[in-house]
């Protein structure tokens, strides 16, 4: 049995991971390891055949241009430090680099490892995208992050963000109370432990012919990324 963390330290996942992505054509996918210098786990994993709609579906905070020729999925946890780190830093920066011009999208799920009120703040995300909100509230978390299972993300702090932020309380604590989206981050939560994933930030990169996707796991600088979407991009 894998037991998932936020991770300290980059990680390469050194596993071959099999995914099917329908468009047209189903096709057989095999996700190679990055090229860096970080150790290699030398783990072997499989994941059963997966639909693109189970990656990226209607209720996946996605930014960008959804017909980019690559999609960043960023498997994440709210109380994550590391996640932060990305959140404030690289994020940013791919954003502005490559998402801007529609060369790459980014989607979330959610991969609650650290504790219970990882599940609060993720399920909250969600009732923020049900008003348009997910990535300002995303934000609006990891810049206001407190150190983990310290309450921060409690339920009654994440609804005074909310609030803070200019939501519509009354539908937000609505669906936060109600617990709307437990099985989304459920699902999401099982996918991340399918794949293999063993801490946060974890990534996959897709491209959308469905050639050579990546996995990788720790908050790496932009580079890395810079590297990985240039390599796929030419």
């Amino acid at each position: 049995m894998i037991t998932a963390r936020c991770m300290k330290k980059p990680l390469i996942i050194g596993a071959i991971v099999s995914v099917v992505i329908a468009i047209i054509v189903v096709s057989a996918l095999n996700f190679d390891s990055t090229d860096t210098n970080t150790e290699n786990t030398g783990t072997d994993s499989s994941v059963s055949p997966l639909s693109f709609s189970s990656l990226i579906t209607s209720d996946t905070p996605l930014k960008g241009d959804p017909s980019a020729p690559i999609t960043l999925i960023e498997f994440g946890d709210f109380q994550c430090p590391n996640c932060g780190r990305f959140a404030r830093d690289t994020s940013p920066q791919i954003e502005a680099s490559y998402i801007e011009s529609g060369q790459v999208s980014m989607a979330f799920k959610h991969f609650t490892v650290v504790g219970p009120d990882s599940k609060t703040a993720a399920m909250a995300s969600q009732c923020a995208n049900d008003q348009g909100m997910f990535w300002e509230f995303h934000d609006e978390l990891y810049n206001n992050q407190g150190h983990e299972n310290s309450g921060w993300a409690s339920k009654d702090n994440i609804k005074q963000i909310a609030s803070n932020m200019g939501l519509d309380k009354q539908s937000f604590d609505s669906c936060l109370d109600s617990n709307k989206y437990k099985s989304l981050v459920d699902s999401d939560l099982a996918l991340a432990k399918q794949i293999e994933f063993t801490g946060t930030p974890s990534f996959l990169m897709l491209k959308n012919d469905g050639s050579k996707p990546q996995a990788l796991t720790g908050a790496y600088p932009f580079a890395t990324f810079e590297k990985m979407f240039d390599d796929s991009l030419n």
